[in-house]
């Protein structure tokens, strides 16, 4: 494994455990799960790059957060795609997603809001404003995955 790539999935994975739930493992997964999973991974590369610099780990080079930020933004709506409910397995997500439709719905939205925050802030070029909209978008994903994510 490319040593460069270390730094990078070690951070995938420490957000993907800092936005857990109950510490459940995943469930079986069918189909439909697999691609909402496949959905949710398109995007994080983006969005790991982005943290990077919001953490001061990499320097601020306004043009390609500002591409991050739109591809991240165009990647953030696919998941939700593939919300259903899937009977041969579906992974982490919990069914209080389907038990509770609305409260998703608007975490949802929540979260779509904050993500454009974020590019419309990307855009701007506006540092201080893009960190904020960041932990906006960070903490969206934390309380959706606190009620309808196992891990």
């Amino acid at each position: 494994m490319n040593i460069k790539l270390l730094p990078a999935l070690a951070a995938g994975v420490l957000l993907l455990a800092g936005c857990g739930g109950s510490g459940e493992g995943a469930g079986a997964r069918g189909p439909v799960s697999e691609s909402r999973t496949a959905a949710f991974k398109s995007m994080m590369p983006e969005y790991l790059s982005m943290g990077k610099v919001v953490k001061g780990e990499e320097d601020f080079d306004a043009a390609k957060f500002r591409a991050n930020a739109a591809a991240f933004a165009q990647n953030a709506r696919k998941p939700f795609e593939h919300f259903q409910n899937d009977p041969e397995g579906n992974g982490y997500t919990l069914p209080t997603v389907w038990q509770k439709p609305a409260e998703f719905k608007a975490e949802e939205e929540k979260f779509i809001a904050a993500v454009d925050e974020l590019n419309a802030k990307a855009q701007s070029g506006d540092f201080e404003a893009i960190k904020a909209a960041y932990a906006k978008t960070g903490e969206s994903c934390k309380s959706c995955h606190s009620v309808f994510r196992s891990n």
